[in-house]
């Protein structure tokens, strides 16, 4: 009888030690860049999420929006439309990157960057918003890129 729940006792902590897992760390930070322009016709703004641990894939979550020419503003309309692009980094080495459009618009953001093999992690998080013509012969120009390391 002893023996029997000496075994039961152990197969039970066996199973709590094997499904315990550690918790993952996780730290946000704000974000904001824009197009560069005097009237900031590209703009996004939101928080990256940082998301690490022993068991889950380093991940940085992108939360957040994309806007163009959105809001009341004195500038006249244009036609072009704003791009704004996540880039994220291990020391001097691209991990992963995305990218979010809008045209006349808000567009809500939801991108998850992480290295494809599950390994590297993430340590800054390069954000520009870029503006292009909606026509083949149109220029483009980009807003400074702002930088976001981990905390």
């Amino acid at each position: 009888m002893r023996s029997r729940l000496w075994a039961g006792l152990a197969v039970t902590a066996i199973a709590v030690l094997l499904t315990a897992q550690p918790a993952a760390a996780q730290a946000t930070v704000e974000f904001s860049a824009d197009s560069g322009d005097q009237c900031r016709y590209g703009v996004t703004e939101g928080t990256l999420e940082w998301v690490e641990g022993p068991v889950i894939r380093p991940t940085v979550r992108v939360k957040g929006t994309v806007s163009d020419s959105a809001g009341s503003s004195i500038c006249a309309p244009d036609e072009m439309h704003s791009r704004a692009t996540y880039t994220a980094y291990n020391g001097a080495t691209v991990v992963d990157s995305g990218e979010a459009k809008a045209d006349d618009e808000t567009a809500e953001v939801s991108i998850g960057l992480s290295d494809p093999t599950g390994v590297t992690s993430i340590d800054r998080v390069v954000v520009q918003v870029c503006r292009y013509s909606n026509s083949p012969f149109g220029t483009s120009y980009c807003g400074r890129a702002a930088e976001y390391k981990m905390p």
